[in-house]
């Protein structure tokens, strides 16, 4: 699904939902992701075996979508260019990646915690 689709069809239900149940305000809506992202962490923490509960239990992809959904709306209540926000993201990630240095930065760092958490893990 194209961006711009999924930012209309996020609009559409947005208006039913409001219409059905009232509207929410921006406080609710990240309230709401905040909920969405705790469930995906655990989502998550269960399909890598951190987490004691049957595999079956986790809604990867729904937990996703959830979240993009409610990005998508709190973009909207704000009036962001959200096709804008996200390409100039990406090109900016784009540039960062062919800094040299910034990248060994990021990689040495990125070593240095995985090794810390092995220590960590092992006291």
């Amino acid at each position: 699904m194209e961006l711009e689709k999924m930012i209309n069809d996020t609009q559409e239900l947005s208006q039913r939902f409001h219409e059905v149940v009232g509207p929410w305000d921006r406080s609710l809506l990240v309230t709401h992701l905040a909920a969405v992202v705790g469930r995906l962490a655990d989502d998550v923490m269960i399909i890598e075996g951190k987490l004691a509960m049957p595999r079956e239990n986790a809604h990867l992809a729904r937990n996703i979508a959830d979240a993009m959904i409610q990005l998508v709306r709190l973009g909207q209540d704000y009036q962001l260019d959200l096709e804008r926000a996200v390409s100039d993201f990406l090109e900016e990630a784009r540039q960062s990646l062919e800094n040299e240095g910034l990248v060994t930065t990021m990689r040495n760092t990125l070593h240095q915690n995985q090794m810390g958490e092995k220590d960590h893990g092992n006291k």
